[in-house]
């Protein structure tokens, strides 16, 4: 079963974002740091499902008495690893300028792709 995770964005009252910052010793919550902007505390909540999060949030976070704000970032989900993609193959090429319209092209060309020169 894949986890499901949250950002929660909280707004407390002056000078108390540090009693959400100490709710990072809970069971759920990966991380909490007080912030700059719009909101005080940010935490990372993690669950096994969206309804447990929702429980979660209300218990951690909603119940304390100095939250203004709660706004809640579910992530979504990350595809699963599949079999890694094989890597392309880098092909080195060596250009030279066309004498005629100073465009790039391959030093096998036998014709300037851009103005059609033939080259010797």
């Amino acid at each position: 079963m894949t986890k499901v995770f949250a950002y929660v964005l909280v707004r407390t009252e002056p000078g108390t974002s540090h009693q959400i910052v100490s709710l990072r010793t809970m069971p759920g919550v990966v991380l909490a740091h007080s912030v700059f902007g719009r909101f005080d505390a940010v935490l990372v909540v993690s669950a096994n499902s969206l309804e447990e999060l929702s429980t979660k949030v209300y218990e951690i976070v909603s119940k304390q008495p100095s939250v203004v704000k709660v706004e809640t970032l579910v992530c979504l989900p990350t595809p699963s690893e599949k079999a890694p993609k094989k890597k392309e193959e880098i092909k080195l090429v060596t250009s030279f300028h066309c004498p005629s319209c100073h465009a790039l092209n391959e030093v096998e060309a036998a014709t300037c792709f851009f103005c059609g020169y033939k080259f010797k």
